[in-house]
């Protein structure tokens, strides 16, 4: 009964007429679809043009490769550790980036190479250079000329107890007499040693130098790019740079004096101390661990007075791989801004010798290795001066990269002796 009386009661319900399907729904839903896709790209475009700078420079570390990575960048909210490529941001110059060295003694030829390739390059910075308080002549007229500072240098007598009580300090070697001469305001340090805190104290005193700073040496560095233009790679933190990876800091040069030193040895990549770069405040706070590190050891005798030249680089690789530098990152050789060409310079250069005294076994003499050319497939010293085989320059002599471009910085170039001179007459720096 329930159930017929249900029956009937649907039965005589008037059901009510079904609306006619047609296509408009669907057509709806797609356009509904294509709409909400543009707004998401749309979002997507803001969002990127936003967070990518379109000009300036970057502030964004890159390894070697040249890759940027996105890191933690306050208050742009980037956090992923993630590498990422994104294009290279136009570059603005160097016109707040700063060269210095300390560069005394020296004739006028070097002043110009050194001076004349920066400012060739189209470089537009500061240029700080610590000279001899009597140059040679020319030399304070052409640095004028060209708006480099000048810094004169005011060598004093040491005022350690330690120097005071070396038994052969009044000894005419070049190297003790090295020992015995400081540097005001630092009477406390040996003269190279003092280019630390006399470099940090002009660096501080300038304010231009806002931008990337390069310390270097200077008698045997030049140029072939502006060191911090247009696609240079950018500079957070601090860079210091390694030599040719057969380099090592086994060598005498380190493994002496901090072995004796400090009672340890380190087997790394050797690190040059004669080119540094950094941000103006990484820089500062290099020189200054420079400068308190070197007072520690100038208060012991097993470690201030090392019959050696050189021996800064022995503290900038003790303290680099001890981890006493902040935010500081080696960069490999040939992969950065600078190229530090001594070690395979002076491997080509003996197995030039070696391979003269081979084919001269009876009348070889050494000044043939100066003389007779590396290259063998060009008599052009201004131009091919070294042999393509060494796959260390290009059809114009020119130092490269590993990446096939022409380094920015060169450094240690002598050690291929006179077998460069020609070229670099012709090629590089003021005449």
């Amino acid at each position: 009964m329930v159930n017929v009386s249900l029956s009937s009661s649907l039965s005589s319900t008037p059901l009510k007429k079904k609306r006619p399907v047609t296509s408009t729904g669907p057509l709806t839903t797609n356009f509904l679809i294509f709409v909400l896709a543009l707004m998401v790209l749309a979002c997507l475009w803001v969002n990127l043009m936003f967070s990518i700078p379109l000009s300036g420079s970057s502030h964004l570390p890159a390894d070697c490769s040249g890759n940027y990575n996105l890191r933690d960048a306050g208050s742009r909210g980037l956090s992923s550790q993630k590498q990422l490529q994104v294009p290279l941001p136009a570059y603005n110059g160097s016109s707040t980036a700063t060269v210095m060295g300390m560069a005394t003694g020296y004739d006028l030829a070097v002043y110009k190479q050194f001076v004349g390739s920066l400012l060739n390059t189209g470089y537009s910075g500061n240029i700080i250079l610590v000279i001899s308080p009597d140059p040679a002549p020319g030399v304070e007229a052409y640095l004028s000329s060209k708006g480099v500072v000048m810094k004169h240098l005011q060598k004093v007598e040491c005022d350690t107890q330690i120097i005071a009580n070396q038994e052969n300090a009044a000894a005419a070697n070049s190297h003790q007499k090295e020992v015995m001469t400081c540097a005001y305001p630092y009477p406390n340090l040996k003269v190279r040693w003092g280019r630390f805190p006399i470099l940090r104290d002009h660096l501080e005193a300038c304010s231009t130098c806002t931008g990337p700073v390069l310390v270097t040496d200077v008698r045997d560095a030049f140029f072939q790019q502006d060191p911090f233009g247009e696609g240079a790679p950018p500079v957070t933190g601090l860079q210091v740079f390694e030599e040719f990876k057969f380099q090592r800091t086994t060598h005498w040069l380190v493994k002496t004096p901090v072995s004796k030193c400090k009672g340890i040895e380190i087997d790394e990549t050797m690190l040059c101390s004669g080119t540094t770069i950094g941000t103006r405040i990484a820089m500062l706070d290099y020189l200054e661990t420079m400068h308190l590190e070197m007072v520690d050891w100038m208060k012991d005798p097993k470690c201030c007075c090392n019959p050696i030249n050189g021996d800064d680089q022995s503290i900038h690789n003790y303290l680099f791989y001890t981890g006493r530098f902040s935010n500081a990152l080696a960069i490999k050789n040939r992969m950065g801004i600078v190229h530090t060409v001594g070690h395979q310079a002076t491997l080509i250069f003996r197995a030039h010798e070696a391979s003269l005294a081979r084919d001269f076994p009876h009348n070889y003499t050494k000044d043939m290795a100066y003389k007779i050319p590396l290259s063998a497939t060009s008599s052009d010293q201004s131009k091919s001066w070294l042999g393509i085989e060494y796959d260390l320059v290009d059809e114009d002599g020119y130092f490269l990269n590993y990446d096939g471009s022409r380094s920015r910085v060169v450094h240690q170039y002598d050690r291929f002796r006179s077998q460069i001179k020609k070229w670099l007459k012709a090629n590089i720096g003021d005449k």
